[in-house]
Formats: structure tokens, sequence, C-alpha cells
């Protein structure tokens, strides 16, 4: 083995070791925020085998879910797919209700992305392969938006690295052209299917993929080929099925955030991508492509490697058709976030690395690889997007100072479990008999007489509530004259007190 071979083999794992320590540093050091808590409530409190009494599926919407129904159909009722919350029962029936059992499942499936670019960087035969992969796996370790959502207990980590370690495999088999096109074998199959069972964004970047395939697989007349896609197909049309309800109530608005005209979802769309796909390192391949083009055209050389142009094309227009549907969906369900849009980043990460790996001078190399180390900031927009509810904190001010006959009063009666998970792993105990919740105004005399006869009422809020809350004790405040207040991020806790 070559000195340069270790040392490209020594850099791999160092770099991995560094996106391994990026994922995992600080994992449990934030408080679960509401939609980690709603994942990991679904988890934890709907069983796989119905209870006695209890159907194994009904067919209900998201707030329709109930105490005694299975996780089939609180997930069926959900708008994504299963397979974060499967993932998070297992490691929340081994470490508990915690942030760790929550994040692992993501945390660990962004490291086995990491490891899948490495082992092919490695053992790849084509030096330019192994270069461009190289390449590709320091962005993948330093991609603001793949670190921040590798430490966060939703599907987002996991869908982005099985569609990536699947869309290495489908990179690698169209790399020459539709000429040497082979059709996709068992494992990316399988990993791809998995990305579907992770979230629908993964499973809109499959179907544009595979749409390929399914042409070449026409043309040829592949029988292979069409039954593995068939099988992947069938395979996901049976949570289609399952969750058909929930996929119409979303398309049709049943969870929009607040609507936009046509050109504010445009921006939406362009402000949101940019955020996920990282602007600086795009501004940073942008230029090093002009620089590269240029020197050649003064030198007389070919612009680009003709089969390296094709990739780069096929690769830039892949990442604009599925950022332009991926707008047309959050559009049409009246949601727009960063977090829909990285699914896409391991094809940029390559993209990006195909840019840098026609670098050959050892100054640039090493100039450019520290620019985008210094460039990994993440972007203000990204850094605002992210979510810091501090459910913990408030639950840990709400329960300190309670007793047996303490009342739990919390805001939006639909999310008594998101407030449930702390409350329960705080208090030791079920906490449901004692939790009181409101939802609207019109709530305020009926929970006033759940509360009556209590000395004790403990408030545990999102900051969308106050207002509710606030309406609850100027209603029937009088019963308890000393009031305490709290402020957390997004939430707060108060102690009502009758003496």
């Amino acid at each position: 083995m070559s000195l340069s071979v270790r040392r490209f083999g020594l850099l791999l794992g160092l770099l991995v070791a560094v996106g391994v320590g990026l994922r995992f540093h600080d994992l449990e050091k934030r408080s679960l925020w509401a939609d980690e808590l709603f994942t990991l409530s679904i988890a934890q409190y709907h069983p796989l085998w119905p209870e006695a009494g209890q159907p194994w599926f009904r067919r209900i919407q998201l707030l329709q879910i109930g105490d005694g129904d299975t996780f089939l159909t609180a997930k069926a009722a959900d708008q994504s797919p299963p397979l974060n919350e499967l993932l998070e029962k297992a490691t929340a029936n081994w470490l508990g209700a915690t942030e760790l059992a929550a994040r692992l499942p993501a945390a660990l499936a962004a490291c086995a992305l990491l490891l899948w670019f490495a082992g092919f960087a490695w053992r790849h035969p084509d030096p330019h392969v192994r270069r461009v992969l190289g390449w590709s796996l320091l962005l993948l370790v330093l991609y603001p938006a793949l670190v921040m959502y590798a430490k966060e207990g939703r599907a987002y980590s996991i869908g982005v690295s099985l569609a990536g370690m699947a869309g290495l495999l489908w990179m690698l088999r169209w790399r020459n052209g539709w000429r040497a096109w082979q059709p996709p074998g068992w494992t990316e199959i399988g990993l791809f299917a998995l990305a579907c069972y992770a979230h629908y964004n993964a499973a809109l970047l499959v179907v544009l993929l595979l749409s390929a395939d399914a042409v070449m697989a026409t043309k040829l007349r592949s029988r292979r080929a069409w039954g593995r896609l068939l099988a992947l197909g069938l395979v996901f049309l049976v949570w289609l099925v399952l969750n058909a309800h929930a996929i119409l109530f979303t398309s049709r608005g049943g969870v929009t955030w607040p609507p936009g005209s046509a050109w504010n979802d445009v921006l939406l769309t362009l402000n949101d991508a940019l955020a996920a796909l990282h602007p600086y390192w795009i501004g940073l391949a942008g230029l090093v492509l002009l620089g590269l083009i240029l020197l050649r055209s003064l030198r007389g050389q070919n612009l680009w490697p003709t089969q390296g142009a094709v990739q780069l094309w096929v690769l830039a227009g892949l990442t604009l058709l599925y950022v332009a549907l991926v707008g047309m969906v959050t559009a049409k369900a009246g949601m727009s976030h960063p977090r829909f849009f990285i699914f896409i980043l391991p094809f940029v990460a390559v993209l990006m690395g195909l840019v840098f790996a026609e670098l050959r001078q050892r100054w640039l190399i090493a100039g450019v690889a520290l620019l985008l180390v210094a460039l990994a900031q993440p972007s203000m927009r990204l850094t605002l997007s992210s979510n810091n509810d501090d459910f913990r904190a408030m639950t840990l001010a709400g329960v300190r100072g309670s007793d047996r006959d303490t009342l739990f009063l919390y805001h939006w009666v639909p999310n008594r479990n998101v407030y449930r998970v702390y409350l329960e792993r705080f208090l030791g105990e079920d906490p449901r008999s004692r939790m009181i919740g409101i939802s609207t105004f019109q709530d305020v005399a009926q929970v006033c007489e759940q509360l009556k006869g209590h000395a004790h009422v403990a408030v545990l809020g999102h900051i969308y509530g106050k207002g509710e809350i606030d309406a609850v004790y100027a209603y029937c405040g009088v019963r308890w004259p000393q009031r305490s207040h709290e402020q957390f991020h997004n939430t707060f806790a108060e102690h009502w007190r009758a003496q």
C-alpha cells in the first residue's frame, strides 16, 4: 500500500471521526421541542399490538388520536411514514423517554451516511471517483443542515441518510451514462424503500431518480429492472393506502401554516432551499467552476471533461427539479421550512465534489478545503429556523413544589401527550388524571370548574397559549391569590396557590 493511499485512508478516517463527533456533541443538551415530543409520544404511548377490546386499525385524522389507539392507527393519522417512530420505539424501550432515546436514531443514521461515503471513497477502483467522494465526504461531514438535523428526534436525518446511501449507488450506476446502464440492485432498492418509509419528501426524490430507470427498463425490456421497481412500489403502496386519508387532509391545507400568495410561496421556496443547500458553499463552488473554466480557456484546453460536464448538468438539473417539486408540495400543504429540502443534500455534495475534484495544485486544494471549513457556519435563515422550545425547563419548574393534589394546566388539549412525556419522566408516574387542558377561550368556564377545590395549580404552557391561560386566571384566579411566573425559551411555567 502506497504512502498516498495510506494518507487518503487516514484522511477519510479523520473526517468520519470529526463527523461523528459533530453529530453526537451536546446531543442531549437541548430540550426536546414540541414536534420531537409528539414523535416520541407516538412511539411511547401507542402499542404495536392492540390492547384488549381495541381494533388494530381505524382511519382517523391527527386530532382524533386517542389513548387506546395502536401505533398503526396513530401513525396513519400523521402526515409522515412510520420508520423514525419505529426506531424511537426501540430506543425509548431501551433508554426510556429521554433526549438520547429520541435523537439516537437520527444521529446514528447520519453517521452511517458518512461511513457509507468513506467506504466507497476508500475502495473504489477509479481515482477520479475517489477524489470526488473524498470532497463529498468533507462536505457531508460539515454540512450545517445535516449536522443540525442529526441532533433532532425527527425523520429528516434518517430520510436524508437513506436517500444519500441509495443515491450514491444510483449515481455510481449512472456515472458512465445511459449506454452503460445497469438495473438497480436489491441493496439500492431496499435503501430506497426505507427512505420512502422515512419521509414523503425523500419518497419524492426516489420517484425522480427511479423514473430514469423506469425509462431504461422499458426501452431495454428489462424484466429484472421492472421487477425490482415494482417490488419497491408495492412495498410503499401498502403505507400509502393506510395513510391516504391523512395525505388528502394535508394536501387540502388541513395543517396549513400562515397562508401566503403564490409569489410569496416562490420566495419562501428559494429562501428555504438555499438555507438548506448552504449558499456560501454554493457560491464558492460556482467561483471555483468559473475560475477553472477561465483558466483552461486561456490555456487553450478543453473547458471541462465531457463526461464530467454531463454529470454536472444532470445533478444540477436534478437539484433544481427537486427544489421546484418540493416547493410545489409545501405550497400546496401550506408549510415551508428549510428541513423539507435537505433530502437532496448528498447529491449537492457530490455535485460540488465534482467541481473541487478538478483541482490539482496542492495549495489550491488546501486553500479550498480551509475555505469550506471557514464557511461551514449555518446561514442566518437556517439558524433562525431551528426549534428550541424549552419544554424540559418548563416542566421541571412546574413539577418543583408540586404535591399529590397539584393539578397541571396545559395549553391545547390535543397536545396532552406532548406535555405528558416530561411530566411522566419527572413525576415518576402517569400524570394524565391530573392534567387539565384548555384549547379555546370558550373553554374557560369549564376549565375553572375542573380546577375548583384544588389549592395548587401548576401551569405548563407554550408561548402561543399564554392568552388562554391568562383568561382562565382572569375568570377564576381569585381562588389562587399567589401567582408566580417563570419564562423559558418559547415556554413558561406558573404556580397558582391558594395560600
